[in-house]
């Protein structure tokens, strides 16, 4: 009875240690990576160690399955890297061009509307992966694809021979 009621207050203040206790895997980027364009201005924006894990969790959990390393598995022609965000119309390589984008999702020209294809915060019905995204989600995740277009020369690369 004894061993028993060690063990579980060992137990105890190893789970108590741990809700006290930051998490030893959380993403800890320098300031200069987690600055980001803002705007289409030139204005820049320093996205928040606690953002920017989120916007990677995010991700990885609602993203990666189509954009993988950057890349978009639907349509190999347009990936996330920084030259593909700047070229897209309108311009997709600032926070909230993003953004704007993640809610009302376009062709890569912005003639089409892609609501009904790509997931969005419009159709939270067709897409329940992303029906309870915030604000703070959906720039979250954003600044998820920002930080890695400017900072990883891989990111987005649509072949294996690019550098």
């Amino acid at each position: 009875m004894l061993k028993k009621f060690v063990l579980i207050f060992i137990v105890g203040v190893i789970f108590a240690w741990q809700s006290f206790v930051g998490s030893a895997n959380a993403l800890s980027l320098s300031e200069e990576i987690r600055t980001i364009p803002l705007n289409e201005s030139g204005e820049t924006i320093t996205l928040s160690n606690q953002e920017a894990s989120k916007g990677s969790r995010l991700f990885v959990s609602n993203c990666a399955q189509c954009h993988i390393q950057g890349k978009t598995k639907t349509n190999p022609n347009v990936s996330l890297s920084k030259e593909a965000l700047a070229n897209a119309l309108p311009a997709r390589d600032n926070l909230l061009g993003l953004m704007d984008y993640i809610e009302h999702p376009t062709s890569y020209d912005g003639e089409e509307d892609l609501t009904l294809l790509h997931l969005n915060t419009e159709r939270p019905d067709l897409w329940p992966e992303i029906r309870n995204y915030s604000e703070d989600d959906v720039k979250a995740v954003a600044g998820h694809i920002l930080i890695q277009a400017f900072s990883d020369p891989k990111w987005g690369n649509l072949s294996l021979i690019d550098n």
